[in-house]
């Protein structure tokens, strides 16, 4: 059994690592760590600043992106079950996300657009951003 120090002390550690996973998240977002991806109709991977989720997503109650016709991803957006485009009422969680990041299928088995990238992404990444969506993806709160 652990101690109340070495209990708190682990809790502690827990909560600075899941912090770091929410700004790790962000920065991936925002580009300011890059994604690579392509575009589904192409071969070759895409710049860094092309693919970035931020250059057609918005997220929350945040500023939203001119022209784009992506959906803002908020928590209920990725957390509620509900039917996308005629499919069956489904809902994300971390892995069904990372699936529809790197191969494009959502978890009711819809193609998503052609517009959005497929990123190669590996799992840290992955989780690092979902942390940062479903966080941040209340509306009016933070991590």
């Amino acid at each position: 059994m652990l101690s109340a120090a070495a209990t708190a002390q682990t809790t502690s550690v827990q909560a600075a690592s899941a912090q770091e996973e929410y700004l790790h998240g962000e920065a991936l977002f925002s580009g300011t760590i890059d994604l690579h991806g392509r575009m589904y109709t192409h071969v070759a991977e895409m710049p860094p600043a092309v693919v970035r989720c931020s250059n057609c997503h918005a997220v929350a109650d945040g500023p939203g992106v001119a022209r784009s016709l992506a959906p803002r991803l908020t928590h209920n957006l990725l957390l509620l079950r509900r039917t996308r485009r005629g499919g069956p009422p489904t809902n994300y969680n971390r892995n069904d996300f990372c699936t529809l990041l790197r191969r494009g299928v959502d978890p009711g088995f819809v193609m998503i657009s052609v517009e959005m990238p497929r990123y190669t992404i590996d799992d840290a990444n992955c989780r690092a951003l979902w942390r940062y969506l479903i966080e941040s993806g209340h509306e009016n709160s933070g991590p």
